[in-house]
């Protein structure tokens, strides 16, 4: 949870209890002779009522005043949710919106059940009690709660799947890289080939000349090995070199 969702909840009960004692409990003042009601419309203009009943044109008046309030306090909290967590992750705000979207429902069962409970008493008859959690049943302002947090949440979950592809690129945009990447420094692509290409031939060169030395060493070790083994032999008598060529190419073939 955010610093926000839990301002945002305090606010909303603070709110809801203005809205009671501000707006629907004036209501009342139609209902007693001589008495008056004068509200706030919520579309730029005033509610002035009398006349002690509190008829069918007097609930609709009331109702359509309350779903206005109420509509226009929920895009208010939503337009604060967007500038106040602009600073957040995307999956820290989508997890925010699921606290603002329940902070909200809560706020709306809450009125709307003050509301009803009012023109119950208004009417002198038994009210329509709502349910917690159920503001969105039948309620206007409940369901925009509902549709604004989902586009919302819509639109922060593919940010989140941006973010994770931008993590591992398809190859068209491994590829555009590479080309923005030559066309921009193109002195270091030279550079870099040079120093491989030095690196390659002298690696190439130093395998050539270290396997030359290599055999030159093992030709010399064999034959200098087949001498001491052979000189080993006279001087334990046990080959003698007759004299002439002939004994000479008999050894050889010995």
């Amino acid at each position: 949870m955010t610093p926000f969702e839990l301002a945002v909840e305090k606010d909303l009960n603070i709110e809801a209890d203005r809205f009671y004692n501000q707006w629907i409990f004036k209501w009342h003042g139609m209902t007693y002779e001589g008495g008056k009601t004068d509200v706030e419309d919520f579309k730029g203009s005033r509610i002035q009522l009398a006349g002690g009943q509190f008829g069918y044109s007097q609930q609709v008046i009331y109702s359509q005043a309350i779903d206005r309030y109420l509509l226009l306090k929920v895009h208010e909290i939503f337009q604060l949710w967007e500038t106040e967590t602009k600073g957040y992750s995307a999956r820290t705000r989508l997890a925010s919106i699921t606290g603002v979207e329940r902070a909200l429902g809560r706020f709306v069962t809450t009125v709307t059940q003050r509301s009803l409970e009012t023109a119950a008493r208004l009417r002198n008859v038994s009210g329509t009690i709502v349910a917690a959690g159920q503001h969105h049943v039948g309620t206007p302002p409940g369901a925009e709660v509902m549709r604004l947090a989902q586009a919302h949440r819509a639109l922060l979950e593919e940010e989140i799947k941006r973010e994770a592809a931008a993590l591992v690129p398809d190859g068209k945009a491994w590829v555009g890289w590479l080309e923005k990447f030559h066309k921009n420094n193109p002195g270091l692509i030279w550079f870099v080939g040079g120093v491989s290409a030095v690196v390659a031939t002298s690696w190439t060169l130093w395998h050539f000349f270290f396997g030359c030395v290599l055999s030159i060493h093992c030709r010399w070790a064999d034959r200098g090995g087949r001498s001491r083994r052979a000189s080993g032999l006279r001087a334990a008598g046990r080959v003698r070199c007759p004299a002439g060529r002939d004994s000479a190419a008999k050894l050889a073939k010995a």
